[in-house]
């Protein structure tokens, strides 16, 4: 902004020096100072052009059930924008977000998903915690032909082109374990699944997983979220003669497994879902002796990571800037989100354009882009990225996490 003052000044100087010089050449004068108005401005406009930030669209649960995940959600996003800013944000123009909460409801998140593209004007969508919000502000982006970046567990279909699920899939949080187990020589696992939708979702993968790892699948039981009480479930599963059990349930549910099979000594490892991956459900089995197994991303070990992993500096430094603005450490959650906003600041960054559908293309084209986690690797076929490699194992070993080995 100094150069166009100066620009100005200049212009003023050059009529001063035409009058003084040409004496009453008035025409001649105005004409000149006009021309020096004309290009000044016509520069501000292109420096306000310039300085239009890459507006993104972040719908995330601040109320509702999801809310403990949604602050971790816009903590991670906030620090990434910062991160990316205080470097000269993409293409010299700022990455700011449009945050809305969705109150943990699918109906919500559309609203503010149509809203965002067509009164907001972002270049993109993220955000969402659970499948079926997911899947509602999926729906909006595919209509409207706007990249959306989401993180959670919901299946993406081929017909949705529009939508990216940069979250460890599904399959990976189950099929990790089993990687486990094979090594270990743990081949008879029973399951223990919540009565709904994420349970049936659980028991289906694990079965279709299982013959990989040359596992067999003894038994299973269901119990209600809502139950003060598992084990009649788990008494059913003990005759059964399980090495390891598997449930796909996050929070109280996983912790109440884990202090009633203490309770029943059931000494055997109990796998929950990636979605414990936080401090919160730490606290909640850090004196449970049951061992539990919870899948994560590399953010949460990071000490244990190698110099040569190429996620260790993105975690590094994305954890050192976390742990400064907030006083606490950078969690699964909180490392996911900020992996979404460089993803898309990412392919702003090659395209140079606003335009949605350019935008789509470059995100597909990503290729060893390395993230908190994992290293990226995008294509038409492939919204995801990651591999199950790209996931650690933890458990807990004096009151705090520790990759199991």
């Amino acid at each position: 902004m100094r150069t166009m003052l100066d620009f100005v000044r200049t212009c003023g100087t050059y009529h001063i020096l035409l009058k003084r010089r040409i004496g009453m050449k008035k025409m001649l004068a105005v004409v000149a100072t006009v021309t020096c108005l004309l290009f000044a401005a016509g520069a501000l406009s292109m420096v306000w052009a310039q300085a239009k930030p890459y507006k993104i669209g972040f719908i995330v649960p601040l109320t509702g059930y999801l809310s403990w995940l949604g602050e971790y959600m816009k903590k991670g996003a906030e620090v990434r924008v910062e991160m990316i800013n205080k470097a000269g944000g993409v293409n010299g123009r700022l990455v700011e977000l449009v945050t809305y909460d969705d109150q943990s409801s699918p109906e919500t998140a559309t609203r503010h998903a149509q809203r965002l593209i067509s009164s907001d004007g972002v270049v993109a969508l993220m955000g969402t915690g659970t499948a079926v919000v997911s899947g509602a502000v999926s729906s909006v982006a595919n209509k409207s032909k706007v990249p959306a970046v989401i993180q959670s567990g919901y299946a993406l279909s081929e017909k949705e082109t529009f939508t990216f699920n940069n979250a460890h899939p599904t399959d990976f949080a189950i099929s990790r374990p089993m990687m486990y187990f094979q090594k270990k020589g743990i081949s008879q696992v029973a399951l223990l699944m919540p009565i709904g939708p994420l349970g049936e979702l659980g028991s289906g993968i694990a079965r279709k997983h299982a013959p990989t790892y040359k596992i067999t699948i003894v038994g299973e039981e269901k119990f209600d979220v809502k139950a003060p009480d598992v084990t009649a479930q788990l008494a059913k599963l003990r005759t059964l003669k399980p090495q390891a059990i598997m449930a796909f349930t996050t929070g109280e549910p996983a912790a109440l497994l884990a202090r009633n099979m203490a309770q029943m000594g059931m000494n055997v490892p109990l796998v929950v879902s990636h979605g414990n991956a936080t401090p919160g459900f730490l606290k909640l089995v850090a004196q449970t002796p049951t061992v539990v197994i919870v899948p994560s991303g590399k953010i949460m070990a990071i000490a244990t990571l190698a110099d040569n992993d190429p996620v260790k500096k993105v975690v590094v430094e994305f954890s050192k800037a976390y742990q400064a603005k907030y006083g606490e450490p950078a969690n699964y959650y909180s490392g996911q989100q900020a992996d979404a906003v460089a993803l898309i600041s990412e392919g702003l960054r090659v395209t140079k354009s606003d335009d949605p559908v350019k935008l789509r293309d470059a995100l597909e084209n990503i290729k060893n882009f390395a993230g908190c986690n994992g290293v990226y690797n995008m294509s038409p076929a492939d919204h995801q990225g990651t591999r199950t490699e790209d996931m650690i194992l933890l458990t807990v070993k004096d009151g705090k996490w520790a990759v199991l080995e």
